[in-house]
């Protein structure tokens, strides 16, 4: 079985930031293991371009995972807020082009 963990945390801050300031973030932060992970394990090739295309994903150690914007919006998913109190009408998973994962 495979473990889609970053794949859905990633989508979580998406959707945290979509659902707070009503547009998609420009970025998310990432620690770079969990950028590999994703990059090499979850995600095809093709699906990790479709996704950077839309979304920059910036390695940091310091970030697990952050959307921002390039207005100083941002979505911290280790935050005690939850993303699932917010409604959103576009799911980052759609947004993302709906990966079928590796």
């Amino acid at each position: 079985m495979h473990d889609f963990r970053n794949w859905l945390r990633l989508c979580a801050v998406i959707d945290g930031f979509r659902s707070r300031y009503g547009r998609w973030p420009t970025r998310v932060r990432i620690m770079p293991c969990f950028l590999n992970f994703l990059r090499e394990q979850e995600l095809t090739p093709e699906e990790f371009g479709i996704v950077t295309a839309k979304v920059e994903l910036v390695p940091d150690e310091d970030a697990p995972y952050i959307a921002e914007d390039d207005d100083g919006h941002e979505y911290n998913y280790a935050s005690h807020e939850k993303w699932y109190k917010f409604p959103t009408d576009i799911r980052a998973r759609d947004w993302l082009g709906n990966p079928t994962y590796r």
